[in-house]
């Protein structure tokens, strides 16, 4: 027989779970002396495991006493049924995670080279996209917002995945007096085609882009496309909206915590 405290430390939980759990009648100590000290078995440490991890599984008291009954035992019932449903469930989501997870990482490790300050050439495969409704005059909480539910409507574990995020706006000539009046779409990359009311896909045609990396703020976009409109205007280019505007690192999440560098793009139309 072990003591309380023994028998705690052995199945690593504390003295007051174990308590909480006689007081519940969840699970109760093999023997109680006169004096009251609880003592336990070690065959009780297999019962003590399943119902320790019951609660880490989210699971409530009730629940648990509910399948810990010695009629649950006798006779699986409706509980059980959804307990397996829920564990399913949670490893359907562990596995996404674990996926997104290594998406994100393959991406850390293969960033593309960032050239800030400088309109430059570069050349891009179709890609598909997804896209929210149109957006417009929208503050930073309203950008955060609709950022929200677009994930939402997606899947929250769509913005961890590594796949690139950002806008699309609709911003023709490169005219950056107009940037802030802008009509825009969130974007994210698209493994899948959806297209409903609130998301559809698009596709960012195959092509040379002229682009240029800057800092994530609203003077440093004006003067980004500015470069960009001097540089094709400067070599004789013919650019095709909308205007890319693609995060480099992090995705937004708050209005405060917003990815450092952007780029900016349009496609090449000669």
């Amino acid at each position: 027989m072990l003591k309380i405290s023994a028998f705690a430390k052995l199945a690593q939980t504390t003295r007051r779970t174990l308590i909480l759990y006689d007081e519940q009648n969840i699970f109760k100590p093999a023997e109680v002396s006169d004096e009251g000290y609880r003592f336990y078995n070690y065959d009780q440490l297999y019962e003590l495991s399943f119902i320790l991890t019951l609660r880490k599984l989210g699971l409530s008291l009730d629940e648990i006493k509910q399948i810990s009954s010695t009629e649950s035992k006798k006779s699986p019932n409706v509980l059980l049924t959804n307990l397996q449903s829920r564990v399913d469930e949670q490893i359907h989501d562990l596995l996404a995670v674990k996926q997104s997870l290594g998406s994100r990482m393959t991406a850390i490790n293969s960033e593309t080279p960032i050239h800030c300050d400088a309109p430059y050439i570069h050349e891009h495969k179709t890609q598909s996209f997804w896209q929210s409704t149109t957006l417009h005059d929208c503050s930073r909480q309203q950008i955060a917002e609709a950022f929200a539910e677009f994930y939402k409507r997606l899947d929250p574990l769509v913005s961890i995945n590594g796949k690139c995020s950002g806008f699309v706006l609709d911003l023709p000539n490169a005219n950056a007096a107009q940037f802030i009046n802008a009509p825009f779409h969130l974007i994210k990359e698209a493994t899948t085609d959806i297209n409903n009311a609130f998301i559809t896909t698009v596709n960012r045609p195959a092509g040379d882009y002229l682009a240029i990396d800057i800092d994530n703020d609203d003077t440093a976009i004006c003067n980004g496309i500015d470069l960009i409109h001097q540089y094709a205007v400067a070599h004789k280019l013919t650019l095709r909206g909308p205007l890319w505007q693609i995060n480099m690192d992090e995705d937004i999440r708050l209005p405060e915590a917003t990815t450092a560098v952007l780029r900016l793009e349009y496609l090449i139309a000669n």
